[in-house]
C-alpha cells in the first residue's frame, strides 16, 4: 500500500460515524503486507506531526493536553483526510477555523484514539 493509497482508505472512512471500525474491516480484506504498510504510514504521520507547537495548539483547543490525549489529537488529525492534515500541519492556527461540532468525538474534543489501533 502506498501513501495515495493509504489516503484513499482514510478518507473513504473518514465521514463515518465508527471510522476505526470501518478500516479494520476494510483491511481485513486486504493481504499482511498492506496492513503492515497502512500502520507503517500513520505511524509515520504520527511522528511527523510530533511537534510542540501543534501539541500548544491542542492544549490551547482543549483547555490542556496530555501526552496521551496529544495521541488521541494527533490520531484525529489523521483521520480527517489529507488535506485537512497538511493545512493544519503548514499552519496550525487553522485548527481554529475548521473544528466544529460535527468533527469532534462524543465528548465534544478532537480525538480518537481508536484510529490508533487500526494497523
Amino acid at each position: 500500500m502506498n501513501r495515495k493509497e493509504f489516503w484513499s482508505l482514510i478518507e473513504e472512512s473518514k465521514n463515518i460515524e465508527d471510522q476505526a471500525e470501518w478500516l479494520i474491516e476494510a483491511l481485513s480484506k486486504k493481504d499482511l503486507n498492506e496492513i503492515v504498510d497502512f500502520d507503517l504510514h500513520f505511524q509515520g504521520l504520527m511522528n511527523e506531526s510530533y511537534q510542540s507547537r501543534l501539541w500548544a495548539a491542542a492544549y490551547i483547543l482543549m483547555g490542556g493536553c496530555s501526552d496521551d490525549t496529544f495521541d488521541y489529537f494527533r490520531g484525529w488529525l489523521i483521520g480527517q483526510g489529507e488535506v485537512i492534515y497538511h493545512k493544519v500541519m503548514g499552519n496550525h492556527e487553522f485548527l481554529a477555523n475548521y473544528i466544529n461540532d460535527e468533527n469532534l468525538d462524543e465528548e465534544g474534543y478532537p480525538q480518537n484514539e481508536e484510529l490508533l489501533n487500526v494497523g
